[in-house]
């Protein structure tokens, strides 16, 4: 583990600019977006992990690009950037060379500083036009100029997860002295070391696959060995989301809603059939936990989330943000409707935004579960519809039971308590959904 020793030490000057890098990389991959064409973005989550036992890792180095762009070829001299970061954990003058390269999308860097033995770390990173590529590399700093890599990694607009492993690399730039004074601190423990390339150790040769830690100089292979592969890059296509809801009805709270991302074929509720008992829960009980837990334990849902923290006041609206992993691309809702027996606002498979920056409006109608005979009396509600807490139930009256199918609801009656300042008209939810990332 990374150890500082001496504050004003060029390895600790390296990571402070690591950091202002990894800032910068980050808000350059929000920002990023809003120049380039929405039609092409597509934003993925990297998470590199270090499967040595014995060598910590600089922070990442993830870029997209095109086809056309190699990080390193075997055989060949490294770039400049290259060199420095397998020298001397010079992260940012990578970041700074593969930036200033137009094959290049875009440029991160994986967060938490050092990625210790076993551990990992993570960036977000987007493509856009013809880069649909990835290439990572991260130093094995007790090395002269060992580094690891995965480079060219073809992405897919489809597939939920890809994996690649990558093995360790020599610069070819450095004399592998494997002497402390030559490595980058703190692999001595001691601050011992520079951050500087020693034109005295220069190599001159090219890049080549590492022959691993030998017995010479302050290293040896027990404590500072390996065996490839070195790292596990995992690649997963995120989409997030920005959802907003809002209660257009009159008379009638709303519960928060449970809102579900998944493919086309999966359906929450469907019109004319029976109600799951976490639709049943909801609608006639409230049970937005009943519901929320039985979509998540559906392996058809990608992801699910509850949108607001108290039921929804006629008018007012909650907000949420959901990250979805994979290429689901429709998704369902369902909020229950409070002075109703079994009244609920649905929408069941609605298509998604697609794109970065892409907004669109969604209305739900009121179905009824078709679980329990809608008598409208505040004795057979959720409480408070009478404005009393005490007036009501949360719980299924046996006696109640309708085994009946969902249906578009009537609205209300008018029979008992509930009179048509508790009705509606039209849809009883706007959904809002924005993709942002």
């Amino acid at each position: 583990m990374y150890e500082q020793t001496n504050p004003m030490s060029r390895w600790h000057r390296t990571w402070i600019l690591v950091v202002a890098t990894a800032l910068l990389a980050s808000a350059a991959a929000i920002a990023g977006p809003a120049s380039a064409s929405s039609e092409t973005i597509e934003t993925y989550r990297v998470t590199v992990t270090n499967l040595t036992e014995n060598q910590t890792l600089t922070p990442a180095v993830v870029a997209t690009h095109d086809r056309s762009f190699r990080l390193f070829r075997i055989a060949e001299p490294p770039s400049n950037g290259l060199q420095q970061l397998a020298e001397n954990g010079a992260v940012p003058v990578l970041v700074d060379e593969l930036t200033a390269d137009s094959r290049v999308a875009d440029v991160a860097v994986t967060d938490g500083g050092p990625i210790a033995p076993g551990q990992s770390a993570s960036t977000l990173i987007t493509t856009t036009g013809d880069a649909t590529r990835i290439s990572v590399a991260a130093m094995l700093i007790c090395t002269n100029d060992g580094f690891a890599s995965v480079i060219g990694v073809q992405l897919s607009r489809t597939s939920a997860e890809i994996t690649r492993y990558g093995r360790a690399y020599d610069a070819g730039t450095e004399i592998n002295t494997q002497s402390f004074i030559d490595l980058v601190p703190p692999c001595s423990g001691t601050g011992v070391g520079t951050g500087m390339s020693n034109p005295d150790l220069a190599e001159n040769s090219t890049v080549h696959n590492h022959q691993g830690i030998t017995e010479t100089g302050d290293l040896s292979p027990a404590t500072h060995g390996w065996q490839n592969p070195v790292i596990k890059v995992t690649i997963e296509r995120v989409a997030t989301y920005e959802i907003t809801i809002t209660n257009l009805t009159t008379g009638q709270p709303i519960t928060p809603a449970v809102f579900a991302v998944h493919l086309g074929r999966h359906h929450l509720f469907r019109d004319g059939a029976a109600a799951s008992n976490g639709i049943q829960q909801l609608a006639e009980n409230g049970g937005v936990s009943v519901l929320a837990a039985e979509v998540a334990a559906d392996d058809d849902i990608l992801a699910s989330t509850v949108i607001g923290g108290a039921p929804l006041a006629p008018g007012t609206s909650a907000v949420g943000l959901l990250e979805v992993v994979g290429a689901a691309n429709r998704f369902s809702l369902a909020a229950m409707l409070v002075c109703t027996n079994d009244g609920f606002g649905g929408i069941d498979g609605d298509r998604l935004p697609g794109r970065i920056g892409d907004q669109h409006d969604y209305y739900a109608g009121a179905f009824d579960a078709g679980t329990e005979l809608n008598t409208e009396s505040f004795a057979d509600l959720v409480p408070p519809c009478d404005g009393n807490p005490g007036t009501g139930t949360g719980e299924s009256n046996p006696a109640l039971a309708e085994n009946g199918k969902i249906h578009s609801h009537l609205g209300i009656q008018g029979g008992s308590d509930l009179t048509e300042a508790h009705d509606w008209s039209g849809p009883v939810l706007k959904i809002t959904i924005r993709r942002v990332g």
